[in-house]
């Protein structure tokens, strides 16, 4: 099962990383602000994931802690977005 949860994590990791591209791209090419929120924003939202199993499956944390961890790196990578959506008004 660890072997599983190990490979989606890298999934997740590797998708995340490239959406981050394409957005970190976009702000290079336009100067838009709002795209570099958004790169900060999935780039959060994608260590969040990889936190939650560093802290789990490598460290050995308990599984409510790795949560909250993530939880939180994540929330604040959504608010990185919320905030670009709102900031180019």
């Amino acid at each position: 099962m660890d072997g599983f949860v190990t490979i989606v994590k890298l999934v997740a990791l590797a998708l995340g990383a490239f959406i981050v591209y394409l957005a970190y791209k976009g702000y290079r090419r336009n100067a838009s602000r709002p795209l570099l929120y958004v790169a900060l924003g999935f780039a959060l939202i994608t260590a969040g994931t990889i936190v939650e199993g560093l802290l789990y499956v490598i460290l050995g944390s308990d599984l409510l802690g790795a949560l909250l961890a993530s939880t939180a790196i994540t929330v604040v990578g959504f608010i990185a977005i919320i905030y670009s959506v709102y900031a180019s008004k």
